[in-house]
């Protein structure tokens, strides 16, 4: 019933859980579904609706569990046309849709590197104070749900491997906080030229000196490096994990509503 798709949908935009909404925007050729269909996608699978069904829908969904996207994205799938399409299925319908899939309830983008003790601190605090949280570490028990409920996704993967997981925008934050100094440059030194919003590493003055002249060393130009805000968080004399969580989010959260300007910013080094 139409009535209890959107009775599904508040109730998928209202909830804590990921959730996402699939509409069809276009439809040539031989396909199975029409403009405008929806589909409801939970952390579980499908909540509601429908996009047509069958290998194009398992398509979708697959992309959405993978991707976990935190802006609205659109995807164009060939069902068969030989159109050239972003996507190709197994389908032989002869026809391309493209799908807009929306977040339900969709925060700031926020990359945490780092899924340690400090890390569980600032994944739920910052979901709580609206980020789209996604975990990257390379030791699986760190990267699990378990210890990060509150994110959006969590993800296992080597550190050397970032470019071919993560993807930022313009509107995207990120905070260094690995295992180990080494690993906080080597993510850094992947990083640091992307498009990020805000860009933050955890660390001792001494510890992020030594980072920046390698890297500076390397080629990496000092303004650059001037952009990056370590240690990260405000000054207030942190120490536990939440602490330092609080100290981070209060520095995003003055970016985000503009009380404090990038350039204001600067490392406390």
């Amino acid at each position: 019933m139409k009535n209890d798709f959107y009775r599904n949908l508040a109730d998928a935009a209202q909830t804590e859980t990921p959730g996402w909404l699939a509409t069809v925007v276009t439809s040539t050729g031989s396909t199975p579904a029409r403009m405008g269909m929806k589909m409801i996608v939970g952390g579980e699978g499908i909540v509601s609706g429908t996009i047509g069904g069958g290998a194009l829908e398992k398509a979708v969904l697959d992309k959405i569990r993978l991707e976990c996207p935190s802006t609205p994205v659109k995807w164009a799938f060939d069902l068969g046309a030989g159109s050239g399409a972003e996507y190709a299925t197994s389908m032989v319908c002869g026809g391309v849709e493209e799908i807009l899939v929306e977040p339900l309830a969709a925060g700031t983008p926020l990359v945490i590197f780092g899924g340690g003790h400090c890390g569980v601190a600032l994944s739920r605090l910052a979901s709580w104070t609206g980020f789209a949280v996604t975990v990257y570490d390379d030791r699986e028990e760190w990267a699990a749900r378990e210890k990060h409920p509150s994110a959006l996704r969590t993800m296992c993967a080597p550190y050397d491997m970032i470019r071919q997981h993560i993807t930022v925008g313009a509107e995207t934050y990120g905070v260094i906080m690995t295992h180990g100094h080494q690993h906080d440059a080597d993510v850094l030194r992947q990083v640091i030229g992307w498009p990020w919003r805000y860009l933050g590493m955890i660390g001792s003055a001494k510890k992020v000196a030594a980072v920046f002249d390698a890297l500076n060393n390397e080629g990496v130009k000092k303004e650059v490096l001037l952009r990056v805000f370590s240690p990260v968080g405000f000054p207030i004399g942190s120490h536990t994990p939440e602490e330092i969580a609080v100290s981070i989010v209060a520095q995003m959260v003055a970016v985000r509503t503009g009380a404090l300007k990038v350039a204001e910013l600067s490392p406390q080094t």
